[in-house]
């Protein structure tokens, strides 16, 4: 007995031992970054690429894009060396590079000359010009001039010439508004000023003007206009530059074949020039008229050899182009034009890189560096490229086979060089921007910038994990399933198919052979990254993976997984070729674990050839077109002025019912009211949607500008209407209220319709004595943020979208709006959150919440109670928007120290864990406050018992942002637009994506992780333990019943 006692003393002794030993090992925590939380840095869709050696051995690719960013790229891989983002009220105008420094010229009356290091992205200096009344939209040039270190540029409506030594213009000249400059051409000893003449009553035509400045003093040499029925940015017009030549530019009239040549400085054309002589080719004139020109040089200032230019002609139905070369002939002296190279180019699109290169880079070739590529679609997914120099030989060619559905057809191609190896960098209509190079179907490199241009975003819930049995019988015939007992069997199957996997791995001690998560996109060639991975179909146990779906403005619509942004598929939405704006993205069909029916996601946009709205229906989890024979994008004739979700479902398709409200200029003139158009539009539909049990309310003029809001109530049509029902059919609507603003009130913004419900875990708020105060819960709460006059105050009105009854409104008059300093809102359950400038003294409803004077961001929260007393409560037991019921309003404001871009809430399955309010935050950074934090209940004085029994804190008007509240991390999320949240299946957790120009996803607790184990939690000292229990009540029951006997017989 003595020997089993010690054997099991021992084998507990070993457990033990073991036990702890793992508790050592595994002490450290899961490398969970790129899961629990990834950031997708972007630029944007360029609009002008520049490949510079800014030195002997440094290369960059500067861009500027369309969601007014400057960037560098690494041209060997694409990867950004340096970004700087830009106002959005500041659109960049001018792009140069020259020695080292990049130039830049942004904003509109408002102008800001900056100059950057090429290398490091840094400001090295800058000027800025106050708004000017006599501002010309569409003004703006800036140039360096060589050898000085200085710029000139247009601000304004003036001329200055800018140093790096003293922050005043060494000079300034006034243009007086007499045109809109965009083009700048600096000579020797004076600059020319280009652009479009104001049109007079004597001169109502179209024609160029150009001012000629000293560059020393600044003094206008000469000023005069030329070029009949020419606009700068005509595709009949070139700028020609040359040291050594003169700086000259080319046009051709409208209906003229006629080429003329203007030398900057003189009145009138210097030369005439005809198509033979171009293009060594007799030409018809119908032929000539199509002609069109093209710049080689992307930065003719440097230029030191001879100037060219590059024109495209028809002739007997097929395209070409010519490039052709500014010369001086033989000992005359004479200046004339040559064509140097020329080719086919039917269906092309024409790029160019003709920029010098430093002296002794040894890609510099004879013309090498100003060269012309020609990027033609030849199949459905095959691009081939020709980069021409002389002749009608190619110098260099290649092809690209990539996926034209995914990113679209090539828009814009640019030539550069590395290591003297010739590559091509183009740009599709998705976003796409890809570098190639010859001997190779694939790219060396791309970014997929197609994301930096998110309009809306929805989440959609995956199907929980079954076993992979279940799944596979799923695809091949979902009939197997409808067997209870065939899925208990398969469920077992795959039970111990993961038992045996997980002992294999040594009890998941040593993890898998291989992470293909760890590896990610590393391990993948650059063409297979270009191809989307499989469909991600599956979530997982928890809820934390789901499908972010998210529609751009450049008509891509992309599924990204939650966890590590892996792309589950892309498609390209475009109407006669050209790409939709998309606008709002609804998931129609929710995912429906083991359903034959797949997920839908429906997708809103205007088409950007007639305006009109356009629909297209994808399959959520592959986003393939839900009926392959019908057309994908569907164009419905009209352009709404609403979209928004309806409570019924199409018997047909079963999904969501949309409602499309359409209101013309003519309705609106003739005081009609709106139609309601619904998607899916059928007969059946309408009879569902006839079919709910409440009517349908909506409103109109909520948009920025508006004096007026008016609700409506959609009708249903009779029953022989409904069965003559057509796609094109619209319901009628009946007016219900109007809501005028004020005299002298605009509006700025409205709260928008709240997609899918917000779950209510409490219908009150506990207090510290067990008093409840009730919250005032209405679905339709609109929040109004309007501008008073010309005082620039703003005034808050809380209405109700049924009735239009006013709920409550406050001033804040000394409240500022501006571009810069915009105004945010949100609603969360029976809270108000927004945000405004601030300058003077704070005031709510009247009453002064700071006796000094507040200059910065406010942040004001307001929150709705039944009653201003506790328990007391509305007795009615269906809430109606027609009951007069008004809210008793919370209110308190506090001191933001930095301008927040966006707002959201976080979300849970039932919303009993406690709230984050989020923030993205102008410094790029996306920050989570606490509920409590920004309570309007806070005491101004200590805390009673009561109140700490609250878990409330005494309230101090600046807002303290702790570190360790920034979800972003490190990470800089540049751009913050739009912040949404979705549910897990915990409680506690919380999914959030942010999203502008970059993309940042997370996921947060707020109430901490209350039903999860930590990610320290030793699972291996868990089962180990267990064991050990197991094994010593194996060897100790024996002793125990033996023992009892013993006693029994005694």
């Amino acid at each position: 007995m003595l020997s089993s006692i010690s054997l099991s003393k021992a084998a507990l002794s070993v457990t033990l031992a073991l036990s702890g030993l793992s508790s050592v090992a595994f002490g450290l925590f899961p490398d969970e970054a790129g899961r629990i939380d990834w950031h997708r840095a972007q630029i944007g869709a360029p609009t002008k690429l520049i490949p510079y050696m800014f030195n002997a051995t440094n290369m960059g690719i500067f861009a500027i894009t369309s969601r007014n960013t400057l960037a560098s790229l690494d041209p060997s891989n694409g990867e950004i060396f340096w970004r700087q983002v830009f106002d959005s009220d500041e659109p960049i105008k001018a792009l140069r590079v020259r020695d080292g420094l990049v130039l830049t010229l942004s904003g509109n009356s408002e102008s800001h000359v900056r100059v950057w290091d090429a290398s490091s992205g840094s400001l090295a200096w800058g000027f800025s010009q106050p708004p000017d009344a006599n501002f010309r939209r569409g003004s703006g040039a800036a140039e360096f001039i060589e050898g000085s270190g200085d710029a000139v540029a247009v601000v304004g409506d003036s001329f200055v010439r800018l140093t790096p030594e003293q922050n005043t213009p060494v000079w300034e000249l006034p243009l007086n508004a007499t045109a809109s400059y965009k083009r700048i051409v600096v000579g020797e000893k004076t600059a020319f000023v280009v652009g479009d003449a104001r049109p007079t009553k004597k001169k109502p035509q179209s024609r160029l003007q150009v001012v000629e400045v000293d560059l020393e003093t600044g003094a206008v040499v000469q000023k005069y206009q030329f070029a009949n029925e020419q606009a700068m940015g005509s595709d009949r017009l070139v700028f020609l530059q040359s040291k050594e030549y003169g700086n000259y530019v080319v046009w051709r009239e409208k209906k003229s074949i006629v080429w003329f040549v203007h030398r900057l400085g003189m009145h009138e054309p210097e030369w005439e020039l005809y198509h033979a002589k171009l293009v060594q080719v007799e030409l018809m004139p119908e032929d000539m008229l199509t002609s069109t020109l093209h710049e080689v040089d992307f930065d003719p200032a440097l230029n030191q050899d001879l100037p060219r230019f590059a024109m495209t002609y028809q002739k007997d139905g097929k395209t070409k182009t010519v490039v052709v070369e500014m010369f001086l002939k033989g000992d005359s002296q004479q200046l004339e034009m040559r064509k140097v190279a020329g080719f086919r180019s039917d269906g092309a699109v024409l790029g160019s890189c003709g920029i010098a290169w430093p002296k002794g880079h040894k890609a510099v070739g004879a013309h090498s560096e100003r060269a012309v590529v020609a990027v033609r679609s030849s199949a459905a997914d095959d691009v081939s490229w020709r980069l021409y120099t002389d002749g009608k030989t190619p110098m260099h060619m290649g092809k690209l086979v990539y996926d034209r559905d995914t990113y679209g057809p090539v828009v814009s191609a640019v030539p550069y060089y590395v290591d003297s190896e010739p590559r091509v960098l183009i740009q599709t209509s998705g976003g796409l921007l890809a570098a190639l190079a010859q001997g190779s179907n694939a790219p060396v490199w791309f970014r997929d910038e197609s994301l930096a241009h998110a309009a809306d975003m929805a989440f959609l819930e995956l199907a929980a994990p079954v076993s992979s049995a279940e799944y596979a019988a799923k695809a091949t015939d979902p009939s197997v399933l409808g067997s209870p007992v065939t899925r208990f069997i398969l469920r077992w199957v795959e039970t111990l198919r993961s038992t045996a996997s997980w002992v294999t791995t040594g009890f998941g001690i040593f993890g898998p052979a291989s992470d293909a998560s760890a590896s990610g996109e590393a391990a993948r060639s650059v063409a297979e990254q270009m191809k989307p991975s499989s469909p991600i179909v599956v979530g997982d146990h928890f809820g934390f993976r789901k499908l972010s779906i998210l529609g751009t403005s450049t008509g891509v619509v992309a599924a990204l997984s939650t966890q590590g942004g892996v792309r589950s598929w892309t498609r390209f939405l475009a109407e006669n070729g050209t790409a939709v704006s998309i606008e709002n993205v609804f998931v129609t069909r929710a995912n429906q674990a083991m359903s034959s029916s797949a997920p839908l996601v429906t997708v809103v946009g205007r088409s950007q050839i007639t305006g009109n709205t356009v629909v297209a229906t994808l399959n959520a989890l592959t986003g393939e077109p839900v009926d392959s024979g019908s057309q994908l994008v569907v164009d419905l004739g009209r352009r709404h002025a609403k979209v928004f979700g309806l409570p019924a479902v199409d018997p047909e398709s079963n999904q969501q019912l949309l409602g499309f409200v359409y209101h013309d200029k003519q309705q609106q003139q003739q005081q009609q009211n709106p139609q309601l158009g619904i998607w899916p539009s059928s007969a059946r539909a309408v009879r569902a949607f006839c079919g709910i049990s409440q009517p349908v309310f909506f409103d109109l003029g909520d948009g920025s500008g508006s004096t007026q809001i008016s609700g409506y109530r959609a009708l249903c049509p009779k029953d022989a209407d409904r069965d003559a029902w057509a796609q094109d059919s619209l319901l009628s609507a009946a007016s219900e209220w109007v809501f005028d603003l004020p005299a002298g009130e605009t509006l700025i913004s409205a709260t928008d319709y709240q997609h899918g419900a917000q779950s209510t875990a409490l219908l009150g708020r506990v207090l510290g004595d067990r008093s409840v105060l009730y919250k005032y819960l209405n679905p339709h709460l609109v929040t109004l943020a309007t501008r008073i006059g010309d005082s620039g105050g703003i005034a808050i009105y809380l209405i109700d979208r049924v009735s239009g009854a006013l709920l409550y409104s406050t001033v804040h008059a000394n409240a500022r709006v501006t571009g810069k300093q915009p105004f945010l809102a949100i609603q969360s359950e029976n809270r108000v959150i927004y945000q405004f400038w601030q300058e003077g003294a704070l005031e709510v409803s009247g009453a002064k919440r700071h006796s000094e004077a507040v200059r910065g961001f406010v942040t004001v929260v307001a929150d709705l109670y039944e009653s201003s007393k506790p328990d007391d409560r509305d007795q009615s037991r269906v809430f109606s928007s027609y009951d007069l019921l008004l809210p008793h309003v919370i209110t308190s404001a506090y001191v933001s120290p930095e301008p927040a871009t966006a707002l959201g809430v976080t979300r849970t399955g039932s919303n009993i864990s406690t709230r984050d309010v989020l923030f993205g935050l102008a410094s790029n950074k996306l920050l989570g406050l606490p509920d409590q934090m920004l309570d309007p209940r806070r005491p101004r004085n200590a805390p009673t018992k009561d109140e700490q029994a609250e878990g409330l804190v005494q309230y101090a008007a600046p807002l303290v942002l702790d570190p360790k509240r920034v979800l972003s991390h490190y990470n800089s999320v540049a751009g913050i637009r739009r912040i949404a949240s979705a549910p897990t299946h915990l409680e506690s957790t919380a999914l959030v994506s942010a999203y502008g120009l970059d993309l940042f996803f997370t996921r947060t607790s707020p109430s901490g992780t209350f039903d999860q184990l930590s990610p320290s939690f030793s699972k291996v000292n868990l089962v180990v333990t267990t064991m050990a229990l197991v094994v010593g009540c194996l060897l100790g029951g024996p002793m125990v019943r033996r023992k009892l006997t013993n006693q029994a017989w005694a």
